[in-house]
């Protein structure tokens, strides 16, 4: 006996996506596409979508269900683009270089990118924008976030450990 089959959708984004996110309060799925600088939204119940212009080569993406804000790590602008869920509009923050990761604390409201070039972590609060390097190992690549006991974990790839 065999289960039912799933069913598969194609949506058309942009060039070389790379990463995907998902909120789940609005039900919008949000995918970086490498070489195009843009984010493309897809509506979760109609499949539309909707391209927004970001930094250069978008490479990772975390969302905050409670802010419903997008962020995306560009790596080679060097910075961060923040888009509001509710209207697509976008604001550019400043990271170090050839951030990689990016992960979001919903409770506090911050957001960590990890800088590969510049061997440290960028915090920005998420209701002002302002921005505070902190040191970590050697090319840190990937972040996770324990939301419950606030804090955050750095896979750090060429000192192989972890921050």
């Amino acid at each position: 006996m065999t289960g039912p089959r799933a069913k598969t959708t194609a949506v058309a984004v942009g060039t070389s996506p790379l990463s995907l996110a998902v909120n789940p309060v609005t039900n919008k799925i949000y995918v970086a596409n490498l070489s195009s600088n843009t984010v493309t939204v897809i509506d979760g119940a109609t499949s539309m979508t909707t391209p927004v212009a970001v930094g250069t080569n978008p490479f990772a993406l975390a969302v905050n269900p409670v802010t419903n804000t997008i962020w995306v790590a560009n790596e080679s602008s060097n910075d961060v683009t923040e888009i509001v869920g509710a209207t697509n509009q976008t604001k550019r923050v400043g990271a170090g270089r050839v951030p990689l990761s990016i992960a979001v604390n919903s409770v506090t409201n911050k957001i960590y990118v990890a800088n590969f070039s510049s061997n440290n972590v960028t915090i920005i609060d998420g209701a002002t924008s302002t921005t505070t390097p902190v040191a970590v190992g050697t090319g840190p690549v990937s972040l996770a976030v324990n939301p419950v006991t606030n804090k955050i974990y750095v896979a750090n790839f060429s000192s192989n450990n972890v921050t």
